[in-house]
């Protein structure tokens, strides 16, 4: 599909447009959710935007699911700018109040909320509720690229600079999952940020589960361990990955989507949708996936 090809199944419902990373706006009824948003992307970042795709951002709320840098690091002026409620893991919340207090801005707190306050809200006929999960913690492995990187004559200091925010942007440890329900047609998609397979929280009966939205990991064996392990878990009808992209290179570069839908299909018999890049796309037509 080209980029900015409208889909055209689209006739209200949940409208999605995956924008790189793990940044996916999520709209209904005129509403927009704007999950983890990374807006720092940088030129040289594959799939490159078109013009069609370079709209505005917009989302209230802004949904957090961890303190990563390319899931949180832009939030604080993005939600300033946007004027939105900001729901992420308390320990990032307290830490970004005293952020706040320190710059004079101590009123603009009562618009950042913490999930373990609010685990569930409802905005336009969307029910969003968030699971604690496991988050792999601080590696080395974007300094031990860039070293790498200068050792093959390739070195350059926005490179390093770039590796060394990507290493040690991770305050505190507490992440969520976060599960969006269509109240008119119980349709649902549960977002990872992070790919583990320790979900917490988990009601009895289980939740229904349409799509469940993965990141597929550049630089990793477990990827697809765990992936096939929280599949098992959650029972999706599809898997959608994301985070496979090139987003901010040399120190990434893409996953193996199509290595990653053969061992999904061969491992879980569940079929896989790549979302198209910058495009909005429904709900209904990842969950069709299911049925061909």
């Amino acid at each position: 599909m080209r980029e900015g090809k409208r889909v055209t199944s689209i006739r209200g419902g949940v409208s999605l447009r995956w924008l790189g990373a793990s940044t996916f706006e999520i709209e209904h009824a005129g509403r927009v959710l704007l999950l983890d948003p990374f807006t720092s992307r940088p030129a040289d970042a594959r799939p490159i935007r078109s013009e069609a795709a370079s709209d505005a951002l917009r989302g209230d709320p802004i949904l957090v699911t961890h303190g990563h840098w390319d899931h949180f690091a832009d939030v604080p002026d993005l939600a300033a700018r946007l004027g939105a409620t900001v729901y992420l893991p308390d320990p990032l919340r307290t830490l970004h109040a005293l952020r706040l207090r320190a710059l004079l801005r101590a009123d603009e707190a009562v618009r950042w909320r913490s999930w373990s306050e609010n685990r569930r809200i409802e905005l336009a006929g969307l029910i969003v509720q968030a699971f604690p999960v496991h988050r792999e913690e601080c590696r080395g492995r974007w300094l031990r690229r860039a070293g790498r990187l200068a050792a093959a004559g390739h070195r350059d200091l926005r490179t390093f600079a770039n590796a060394l925010r990507l290493s040690i942007w991770h305050p505190l440890s507490n992440a969520v999952a976060v599960h969006v329900t269509h109240a008119a047609t119980a349709t649902s998609v549960f977002f990872f940020g992070s790919l583990t397979r320790q979900v917490y929280g988990l009601p009895d009966p289980p939740l229904r589960v349409d799509v469940l939205a993965l990141p597929a990991s550049q630089d990793s064996d477990w990827w697809i361990d765990d992936a096939t392990g929280l599949i098992s878990l959650l029972k999706p009808r599809v898997v959608m990955v994301h985070h496979h992209d090139d987003w901010c290179p040399p120190l990434t570069r893409p996953a193996d989507v199509e290595g990653f839908r053969r061992a999904i299909r061969d491992r879980c018999d569940v079929p896989v949708f790549v979302p198209p890049f910058a495009t909005r796309f429904a709900l209904a037509d990842a969950i069709a996936v299911a049925l061909r």
